[in-house]
């Protein structure tokens, strides 16, 4: 079986546990605007859309002003996200020594995005990347994979995306990638079902001995 030459990866639920940072800023916007804070869990389930979808969801309809919200939300987080944040146990040591091209298509902002790669030493590791507040798209949209191959200089079976939520699998197959899905990450399957993964692994740690 052929070889993939390009890794592109997801960020949160896929190369970061970033819950407990994510919990803690969201509880603090909601508090701030006199609601009643989420469990982890119920956050849990609404990450993957950006952060302004996850504040929309956190909302569950509170008739308050939900940009005033998230901007709450991100200027706590920008300033709290490497707290609680750890790597997977596998991603640092296959960024830094998988003989592959690696990319980043995330719906994360960027600051806080390129924080935690500087903070871990691993964005040096990366070819190209892709925010969520950088692109005129975001996945689940083709544009930000066309624009990652393009740059990378990778035709779309020579790429393959690793996340662990809709976005990331419905993403690549709108772009025409194979996808892999990280069972232990903040999705849940059947929030992209009927679509299939072209892979599935328990964790990160497996990537590496995925056979193409």
């Amino acid at each position: 079986m052929k070889k993939k030459l390009l890794y592109i990866f997801d960020m949160d639920g896929t190369l970061f546990n970033t819950l407990g940072d994510l919990s803690a800023a969201v509880n603090y916007a909601l508090s701030a605007f006199g609601l009643k804070k989420l469990s982890t869990e119920k956050i849990k389930s609404y990450i993957g859309n950006g952060s302004l979808k996850l504040i929309e969801r956190s909302l569950e309809g509170a008739q308050v002003p939900l940009d005033a919200v998230h901007k709450c939300y991100s200027e706590f987080y920008a300033q709290h996200c490497r707290e609680h944040t750890e790597p997977y146990p596998g991603v640092i040591d296959f960024l830094k020594n998988f003989p592959a091209k690696k990319a980043l298509v995330t719906n994360k902002p960027h600051i806080p995005g390129k924080e935690l790669l500087k903070l871990f030493d691993i964005d040096s590791c990366f070819e190209a990347c892709a925010f969520g507040d950088e692109e005129t798209a975001r996945k689940p949209s083709a544009e930000p994979f066309l624009k990652i191959l393009q740059l990378t200089r990778t035709a779309p079976q020579d790429a393959v995306m690793v996340g662990d939520d809709a976005p990331d699998i419905l993403g690549a197959r709108n772009a025409g990638i194979d996808s892999v899905f990280i069972e232990n990450g903040f999705g849940k399957r059947e929030s992209f079902a009927p679509v299939e993964p072209t892979y599935s692994i328990p964790h990160f740690a497996d990537l590496k001995n995925l056979k193409f």
